[in-house]
């Protein structure tokens, strides 16, 4: 127990940086019969043992609290940690089933960052919440954790969606080893994503709302916040937008191009990190 008391940070950090620098070492050279199952294996050994000191990380020193209530963050610097967590997850079963998709030199630098900016926040920034936990204060804070990542994965895919198409119309591919996933599974991840995303967060919604209705009794709505607050009015925006964007995408034909897919899930991500500043900004009330 000692030993894993010692796991820090960097620890991660570092596990994540090297599994990058595989990724970019498919940039400079040409992939070797043998070379490539043992950078396969590194990368996914390196991600590997990242994601489990990560996780170690979480529980004894990031501020998460496990109990018979439910699994509780703290504050801004565990939600970052949480949600680089959720993708290093989402890039090691990519690493597994698609290997050579190189979706890793996007999320990975993803990672690093969300870690970075979790230490500018650092510990002290708590939630501004009730003392509270209830289960909708649980579905709450699970379903905008988890909406986040799909929002983020989303972006990710739409991103490399435009970078594959560019590359295939400019016929820069060639046989080396750089490759990217198929439009076809970039599209279909993509919108996966935005109807995922959209059921989360408007469960986030929905259960943020429960949390608000029932002020005074000692439990639920606590910390009760007005209706007028920017944290209420743009959850609400958020949801709505991607609500319509699911909507469009799934029935409205044309909207299913690739690149309008594309498009829809970026804007999507621009909408999350306009809604999470804010958030920041005005402190979160549940």
């Amino acid at each position: 127990m000692d030993s894993l008391n010692k796991i820090s940070i960097t620890c991660f950090a570092a596990s994540y940086f090297v599994a990058l620098i595989l990724e970019l070492s498919r940039l400079l050279t040409k992939a070797e019969p043998f070379a490539s199952p043992w950078r396969r294996a590194l990368k996914i050994g390196f991600v590997s043992a990242g994601l489990f000191a990560h996780s170690v990380y979480l529980v004894l020193h990031g501020g998460v609290s496990l109990n018979v209530q439910g699994i509780w963050l703290g504050n801004w610097f565990t939600w970052c940690l949480a949600t680089s967590w959720l993708l290093g997850a989402a890039y090691l079963w990519m690493a597994i089933r698609k290997h050579e998709s190189g979706v890793g030199l996007f999320l990975l630098p993803l990672m690093l960052v969300l870690i970075w900016i979790g230490l500018q926040f650092g510990n002290a920034n708590q939630f501004t919440a009730s003392n509270a936990r209830t289960a909708w204060n649980m579905i709450h804070g699970a379903s905008l954790l988890l909406g986040t990542a799909m929002v983020t994965l989303g972006c990710t895919f739409g991103i490399v969606y435009l970078i594959q198409a560019k590359r295939l119309k400019q016929k820069t591919i060639s046989s080396g080893a750089f490759r990217l996933p198929s439009l076809e599974w970039l599209q279909q991840s993509s919108e996966r994503s935005l109807l995922v995303s959209t059921i989360l967060m408007g469960m986030g919604l929905i259960s943020g709302i429960a949390i608000n209705q029932v002020p005074g009794d000692g439990q639920m709505g606590v910390g009760v916040i007005a209706w007028s607050n920017p944290v209420i009015w743009t959850s609400g925006v958020l949801f709505l937008w991607l609500l319509v964007a699911t909507l469009f995408n799934l029935f409205y034909r044309p909207a299913r191009q690739g690149r309008k897919v594309a498009y829809l899930v970026m804007a999507s991500f621009l909408f999350l990190v306009l809604e999470l500043a804010i958030v920041w900004w005005v402190g979160h009330a549940t």
